[in-house]
């Protein structure tokens, strides 16, 4: 295949997304509780607004990778708001009391549109990782981001992360048969993941005070 094929970028794109996404961060475990505490169709809203967004900070990355990168080593304010911002999340989530909602109830649902984009703009790992990935592509396998080639390496970055999410929705189907245990567990799980993710903001920022 041509080093210049759309596809090949597409499928690069969507290769690296998809993995980036497996380790568990506050996305992936914000579509399991959506899974848990409403249903699948929510989850999947909350999965393609998230992946529109980190498709939109890959463009970033690509466009201005390098200005971003000094831009947040040297301003430390940036990591201790973000670190607040995770830390205070995670006092919610953990003391919140969810309550799992059966398919067919009345009860007003929530935005999950507004919830995927929410927690994917504060999601601090995304530009610096598209930053590595296309700094890597470029150097290794030469990959020139303009026109349909971009579009399809954009393309490839969305469909992945809506892939990879799909998965973290289907694997959630056994929580979702033990409503109020798997929502707790879901609750502290990811309340653990947004508090290690501030500490290590909050310790970023003391570094490059």
């Amino acid at each position: 295949m041509s080093p210049e094929n759309p596809v090949w970028y597409f499928l690069v794109a969507t290769v690296t997304s998809f993995i980036a996404t497996l380790p568990f961060g506050p996305i992936n475990l914000t579509v399991i509780k959506t899974t848990v505490d409403h249903h699948v169709g929510g989850a999947l809203k909350v999965s393609i607004a998230a992946a529109a967004v980190e498709t939109g900070q890959a463009l970033l990355a690509i466009w201005f990778g390098v200005v971003i990168s000094r831009f947040i080593t040297d301003h430390a304010s940036v990591y201790f708001i973000v670190g607040a911002v995770f830390l205070a999340l995670a006092v919610y989530v953990w003391i919140h009391e969810t309550h799992p909602v059966l398919n067919g109830s009345d009860e007003t649902e929530p935005s999950f549109v507004k919830r995927g984009l929410f927690i994917a703009l504060i999601n601090p790992q995304a530009i610096p990782f598209w930053i590595f990935a296309v700094t890597l592509t470029s150097s290794s396998l030469g990959f020139n981001y303009i026109g349909e080639l971009l579009f399809a390496y954009l393309a490839g970055v969305w469909f992945g992360k809506v892939l990879a999410l799909y998965g973290f929705v289907l694997a959630s189907d056994y929580l979702k048969t033990h409503l109020d245990e798997g929502s707790r567990i879901v609750n502290h799980l990811l309340a653990l993941v947004l508090a290690i993710i501030a500490c290590l903001q909050f310790v970023r920022g003391f570094n490059n005070w």
